[in-house]
């Protein structure tokens, strides 16, 4: 093994053993034995009780965020009367500056030092906010005029999301990489956590209009269904911060990251190649989750039945949380990379399925089966590869960030789901979409099939580009080994110089 000149002799030794006893080890799995052979405790394994504790959070967040993903658009238009454009635009100014908080709020995050960790304390004390004001954005008060509606909904939308969720959910993202440095046990995290998220988004999907109904409908039906969601959110995330715990420190005794100034750590984030990957892909990735709000107007208008929504729902879900149970095993294997690439190229055959007769319910609900499937390692490894991402920062640097580069994913998630939802209210207004209608006319038909099946087409396109590019699993498991040696170091006093 080559001298590096920046290192102690202590931590050279360290790091020759560490590198003699992984030879064989792959990349998502090298973490074992790199903390068994250096005495590296980051990388233990964690206990069922504080995974599942970890996990559940996604619950509290999709509970929240699946809502206003899904319904949010929808309840604008027919319940308080908004314009289906003006509705969208509202959203996506919303997002943006959501994606501004985004990057705000990651700094905050490594520049925070508590006894709780620099994480979990975003969690607890962004929750009240989250939870309210999701009550209150579903609360539009009768007897507004339009441009007072319009205030209150954007007002309330930037908090609930761009203050509440992204203060709650970039510190959820944050403690994945902080928790443990394990690379398999975040894989096995990220799992338990999209299990917990896919639950709750099919819960959501698939009983909030019942619900709506069965409080009556109209605003009393959803201020009924909201109360219900955010009063678990609130419970799921008390689980997290109550039950979980912070290990991973910096590698760097002094000039840690907390300390440096703004400038120099968004240098540092910037001179990160895949920085760029990570953002890219979730504006993409989530910009297709965005347009999914199309899915009740596409079931009603051009298959028929509304009720045919939570069908769709039901199969678009059901394999992710069987497949997500192979993943851990799958990506041990083969790599996140390889297993994401392989996920786009099926979920592209499963929209060219249903675009054969998009108004055929067998094919488009075969199609969307098959969309599922390919879901399914993105969804087990992505939040697992920003993780990855960090490591290569801090590899490469000396200097950890954590909430900065999650910041950068979930910005391009905010940025994403909001072009989302907004492309789906402009495209619906192009196409004469009119939610007083009992019939709409066959241009806003055929813009449905556009936004639901075309529009992901695409993008799902430029996903697998962007991911044949993101190969960091090349250099995981020497990133691994040469951190895991540098925490030891750092750790024992006297010999970083």
């Amino acid at each position: 093994m080559a001298k590096d000149s920046t290192r102690t002799s202590a931590e050279q030794q360290r790091a020759a053993v560490a590198m003699s006893n992984t030879d064989s080890v792959t990349a998502a799995l090298s973490a074992d034995a790199v903390g068994e052979a250096i005495a590296d405790t980051t990388g233990e394994r964690l206990t069922i009780r504080e995974r599942l504790a970890y996990g559940v959070g996604d619950i509290g967040g999709n509970l929240i965020f699946a809502p206003i993903s899904a319904f949010l658009l929808f309840y604008l238009t027919d319940t308080v009367g908004i314009g289906a454009a003006i509705a969208g635009t509202l959203l996506l100014f919303g997002r943006v500056l959501d994606g501004t908080m985004d990057l705000v709020i990651g700094t905050l995050i490594d520049k925070t030092s508590t006894r709780w960790g620099k994480a979990r304390p975003w969690l607890l004390f962004s929750m009240p906010v989250l939870v309210v004001t999701f009550i209150l954005l579903f609360n539009v008060p009768a007897g507004l005029d339009e441009t007072a509606k319009n205030a209150y909904v954007f007002i309330m939308y930037f908090l609930c999301l761009g203050v509440g969720f992204v203060g709650s959910n970039l510190a959820y993202h944050t403690l994945l990489s902080v928790i443990t440095s394990n690379s398999a046990m975040r894989v096995s995290l990220t799992v338990i956590r999209t299990f917990c998220a896919l639950i709750a988004t099919l819960a959501v999907n698939f009983v909030t209009f019942p619900l709506v109904q069965s409080f009556g409908g109209g605003q009393g039906g959803w201020t009924a269904t909201v109360l219900i969601y955010g009063v678990v959110a609130a419970v799921t995330l008390l689980v997290v911060f109550f039950g979980t715990k912070e290990r991973v420190k910096s590698t760097v005794r002094r000039d840690a990251g907390p300390k440096l100034p703004l400038r120099r750590m968004l240098g540092m984030l910037l001179r990160n190649p895949y920085f760029y990957l990570a953002f890219g892909f979730f504006l993409i990735s989530y910009t297709v989750s965005g347009t999914a709000g199309v899915g009740i107007y596409y079931a009603t208008d051009v298959l028929g039945d509304g009720g045919l929504y939570s069908i769709l729902s039901l199969v678009q879900f059901v394999p992710l949380l069987i497949g997500l149970s192979f993943m851990p095993r799958i990506i041990g294997k083969v790599g996140k990379r390889r297993a994401i690439l392989a996920g786009t190229v099926l979920t592209i055959v499963g929209i060219l399925v249903s675009l054969i007769d998009p108004s055929n319910f067998a094919l488009v609900l075969g199609g969307g089966l098959i969309r599922a499937v390919g879901g399914i390692p993105a969804a087990a490894g992505l939040f697992a590869l920003v993780a990855d991402v960090v490591d290569f920062g801090e590899w490469k640097t000396g200097v950890r960030l954590d909430g900065m580069t999650y910041a950068a994913a979930t910005a391009g998630q905010n940025f994403g789901a909001g072009l989302g939802v907004a492309l789906v209210g402009w495209l619906l207004a192009a196409g004469d979409y009119d939610g007083t209608l009992a019939v709409q006319p066959q241009s806003a038909i055929d813009m449905q099939i556009v936004i639901y099946l075309w529009l992901p087409l695409v993008l799902s396109v430029l996903m697998g580009v962007l991911m044949y590019f993101f190969n960091i699993d090349k250099n995981l498991s020497t990133i691994q080994r040469d951190l895991a040696a540098r925490r030891v170091a750092a750790a024992t006093p006297g010999e970083n110089a």
